[in-house]
Protein backbone atom coordinates (compact mmCIF):
# COMPACT_ATOMS: atom_id res chain seq x y z
CA UNK A 1 0.00 0.00 0.00
CA UNK A 2 1.32 3.71 -1.09
CA UNK A 3 0.68 6.15 1.55
CA UNK A 4 -0.23 9.43 1.29
CA UNK A 5 1.93 11.81 0.97
CA UNK A 6 2.10 15.20 3.40
CA UNK A 7 1.95 18.48 2.04
CA UNK A 8 3.65 21.77 3.24
CA UNK A 9 2.67 25.01 1.53
CA UNK A 10 5.42 27.34 1.87
CA UNK A 11 4.73 30.79 1.93
CA UNK A 12 6.69 34.33 3.13
CA UNK A 13 4.83 34.80 6.51
CA UNK A 14 4.16 38.13 7.74
CA UNK A 15 4.73 40.23 10.76
CA UNK A 16 0.70 41.60 10.59
CA UNK A 17 -1.11 39.27 13.36
CA UNK A 18 -3.81 36.97 12.02
CA UNK A 19 -1.87 37.25 8.28
CA UNK A 20 -1.63 33.53 8.39
CA UNK A 21 -5.28 32.80 8.61
CA UNK A 22 -5.93 32.43 4.87
CA UNK A 23 -2.97 29.89 4.49
CA UNK A 24 -4.56 27.94 7.44
CA UNK A 25 -7.81 28.08 5.89
CA UNK A 26 -6.39 26.59 2.40
CA UNK A 27 -4.32 24.13 4.62
CA UNK A 28 -7.31 23.13 6.28
CA UNK A 29 -9.55 22.64 3.18
CA UNK A 30 -6.61 20.28 1.59
CA UNK A 31 -6.60 17.98 4.80
CA UNK A 32 -10.51 17.74 4.26
CA UNK A 33 -10.10 16.43 0.44
CA UNK A 34 -8.33 13.61 2.03
CA UNK A 35 -5.57 13.58 -0.90
CA UNK A 36 -2.79 13.97 1.93
CA UNK A 37 -1.62 12.46 5.00
CA UNK A 38 -1.43 15.83 6.51
CA UNK A 39 -1.63 19.20 5.73
CA UNK A 40 1.30 21.94 7.21
CA UNK A 41 2.01 25.61 6.45
CA UNK A 42 5.77 26.24 6.83
CA UNK A 43 7.06 30.22 6.62
CA UNK A 44 9.97 31.41 5.64
CA UNK A 45 10.01 34.52 8.11
CA UNK A 46 7.72 35.91 10.76
CA UNK A 47 5.22 33.65 10.95
CA UNK A 48 4.76 30.16 12.79
CA UNK A 49 6.08 27.25 11.80
CA UNK A 50 9.09 27.64 10.19
CA UNK A 51 9.34 25.58 7.06
CA UNK A 52 11.73 23.05 8.69
CA UNK A 53 9.05 22.40 11.96
CA UNK A 54 6.47 22.09 9.07
CA UNK A 55 8.60 19.69 7.70
CA UNK A 56 9.27 17.37 11.05
CA UNK A 57 6.19 17.78 12.28
CA UNK A 58 5.32 15.52 8.89
CA UNK A 59 8.37 13.17 9.48
CA UNK A 60 7.11 12.57 12.88
CA UNK A 61 3.94 12.06 12.31
CA UNK A 62 5.16 8.99 9.85
CA UNK A 63 5.26 10.62 6.09
CA UNK A 64 7.38 8.73 3.76
CA UNK A 65 6.81 11.39 0.81
CA UNK A 66 6.73 15.36 1.77
CA UNK A 67 5.68 17.59 -1.08
CA UNK A 68 6.71 21.08 -0.36
CA UNK A 69 4.40 23.18 -2.52
CA UNK A 70 5.23 27.26 -2.80
CA UNK A 71 2.04 29.25 -2.27
CA UNK A 72 3.14 32.27 -4.25
CA UNK A 73 1.99 33.99 -7.62
CA UNK A 74 5.68 33.26 -9.20
CA UNK A 75 9.06 31.70 -8.34
CA UNK A 76 10.96 34.86 -7.77
CA UNK A 77 13.50 35.27 -4.91
CA UNK A 78 11.42 33.34 -2.04
CA UNK A 79 11.21 30.26 -3.92
CA UNK A 80 14.62 30.43 -6.31
CA UNK A 81 17.05 31.51 -3.61
CA UNK A 82 15.49 31.06 -0.09
CA UNK A 83 13.71 28.45 -0.15
CA UNK A 84 16.73 25.79 -1.46
CA UNK A 85 18.98 26.44 1.75
CA UNK A 86 16.78 26.12 4.00
CA UNK A 87 15.23 22.61 2.50
CA UNK A 88 18.89 21.50 2.31
CA UNK A 89 19.74 22.35 6.31
CA UNK A 90 17.02 20.38 7.14
CA UNK A 91 16.58 17.40 4.09
CA UNK A 92 19.90 15.56 5.13
CA UNK A 93 18.19 15.02 8.56
CA UNK A 94 15.97 12.84 7.09
CA UNK A 95 17.37 10.48 4.67
CA UNK A 96 14.35 8.23 4.40
CA UNK A 97 12.15 11.09 3.66
CA UNK A 98 11.03 11.60 -0.70
CA UNK A 99 11.00 15.12 -1.13
CA UNK A 100 9.66 16.65 -4.07
CA UNK A 101 8.81 20.62 -4.55
CA UNK A 102 6.31 21.73 -6.72
CA UNK A 103 6.31 24.96 -8.81
CA UNK A 104 4.76 28.46 -7.74
CA UNK A 105 0.97 28.92 -9.09
CA UNK A 106 2.43 30.40 -12.24
CA UNK A 107 0.91 29.93 -15.04
CA UNK A 108 -1.81 27.47 -13.70
CA UNK A 109 -5.00 27.23 -15.85
CA UNK A 110 -6.83 28.18 -12.41
CA UNK A 111 -5.25 31.34 -12.50
CA UNK A 112 -7.65 33.31 -14.84
CA UNK A 113 -10.72 32.30 -13.48
CA UNK A 114 -9.32 33.15 -9.75
CA UNK A 115 -8.44 36.28 -11.02
CA UNK A 116 -11.85 36.78 -12.56
CA UNK A 117 -13.54 36.06 -9.53
CA UNK A 118 -11.69 38.54 -7.14
CA UNK A 119 -12.63 41.47 -9.94
CA UNK A 120 -15.44 41.97 -8.60
CA UNK A 121 -14.80 42.30 -5.11
CA UNK A 122 -12.94 45.60 -6.40
CA UNK A 123 -13.55 48.38 -4.16
CA UNK A 124 -11.94 51.27 -2.51
CA UNK A 125 -8.60 50.96 -0.77
CA UNK A 126 -9.95 52.29 1.98
CA UNK A 127 -12.66 49.92 2.55
CA UNK A 128 -10.64 46.29 2.11
CA UNK A 129 -7.71 47.93 4.18
CA UNK A 130 -10.39 48.66 7.11
CA UNK A 131 -10.96 44.96 6.88
CA UNK A 132 -7.52 44.03 7.05
CA UNK A 133 -6.35 46.05 10.06
CA UNK A 134 -10.02 44.87 11.67
CA UNK A 135 -8.78 41.11 11.30
CA UNK A 136 -5.03 42.04 12.03
CA UNK A 137 -7.22 43.34 15.43
CA UNK A 138 -9.24 40.85 16.18
CA UNK A 139 -6.36 38.27 15.95
CA UNK A 140 -4.05 40.20 17.89
CA UNK A 141 -1.07 38.84 19.83
CA UNK A 142 0.53 42.23 20.89
CA UNK A 143 3.66 41.56 19.40
CA UNK A 144 5.91 44.10 19.40
CA UNK A 145 6.90 43.40 15.77
CA UNK A 146 3.45 43.35 14.72
CA UNK A 147 2.86 46.89 12.77
CA UNK A 148 -0.13 47.65 14.17
CA UNK A 149 1.33 47.30 17.71
CA UNK A 150 1.24 50.33 19.65
CA UNK A 151 -0.87 52.23 16.80
CA UNK A 152 -4.63 53.38 17.60
CA UNK A 153 -5.43 50.17 15.38
CA UNK A 154 -4.01 48.25 17.75
CA UNK A 155 -6.34 46.38 20.51
CA UNK A 156 -4.32 47.69 23.05
CA UNK A 157 -4.69 51.30 21.54
CA UNK A 158 -1.41 52.26 23.25
CA UNK A 159 2.07 51.38 23.14
CA UNK A 160 1.71 50.26 26.96
CA UNK A 161 0.55 47.41 26.02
Amino acid sequence: MISKPALVLFSHGSLLCGSGSTLDAHAQQLRESGDFSMVEPGYLNYSIPPVEEAVRRCVEAGATTIVIAPYFLVAGKFVIEDLPPRLESVIPLFPQINFVVTRALEDSEDMPPAIEQVLVTAEDPKKWQRRAIEKARSQCELRKDCPLYGSPMCRSGSASA
